[in-house]
């Protein structure tokens, strides 16, 4: 299933040109030749899975784009700094509550996807997060930080597995089934089966 919800997300958000996302979200916000889409609303997601930030940017002619910088930004901070990093191509640049766990979906950076997605959420991932591509401009070594952030809100996980338990003989074998819920949950979950008899509680 996992694989699959890969497939789907990779082929939505990347594709041939860089407006597959815009086309998709809306309008851009521009400035200065500067172009990004984001998600319009809050993104909502539940601790312990992950969240996919849809993202296109397009930049002025003369600007050649290298890499991608996320940050998440605090609200009352005036702006983001190198201690707010959340994905970098330098991974001693990146916080370490969100080393490992965010992905950029589109490394290719010249297809202005900036998608990233946030594994093995917890309620400390809630917040506005901004964009910043580095690249070259005119041939000298340049960055450009995008005004819009998109926000992300993670609430308590309230999913549960299903189990399907077939009809049961005594002395025959069994197969249970269980499904955990998400479509991703970045690592393996954690599974613990108890077993208790009839009437007991335990």
């Amino acid at each position: 299933m996992f694989a699959l919800f890969w497939t789907t997300v990779l082929f939505s958000l990347s594709g041939s040109n860089t407006y597959t996302v815009a086309s998709a979200l809306g309008r851009p916000s521009c400035s200065n030749g500067f172009c990004i889409t984001l998600n319009k609303g809050p993104i909502t997601a539940e601790a312990g899975f992950c969240v996919v930030l849809p993202c296109s940017f397009s930049t002025a002619d003369e600007f050649t784009p290298k890499n991608i910088v996320w940050f998440k930004f605090e609200s009352w901070k005036r702006k983001c700094r190198d201690s707010d990093i959340i994905f970098h191509t330098n991974p001693n640049k990146v916080q370490p509550e969100f080393l490992g766990r965010v992905l950029l979906l589109d490394p290719d950076v010249s297809q202005r996807n900036c998608s990233i997605m946030i594994n093995d959420l917890i309620t400390f991932d809630s917040g506005s997060y901004q964009l910043k591509v580095n690249g070259l401009q005119n041939g000298w070594t340049d960055g450009f930080m995008f005004t819009p952030k998109t926000t992300v809100f993670v609430k308590d996980l309230n999913q549960k597995p299903k189990v399907m338990i077939p009809p049961l003989t005594e002395g025959q074998q069994a197969t249970l089934t269980c499904t955990a819920p998400g479509f991703c949950s970045g690592s393996s979950p954690k599974i613990t089966w108890m077993w208790e008899r009839k009437d007991e509680i335990d």
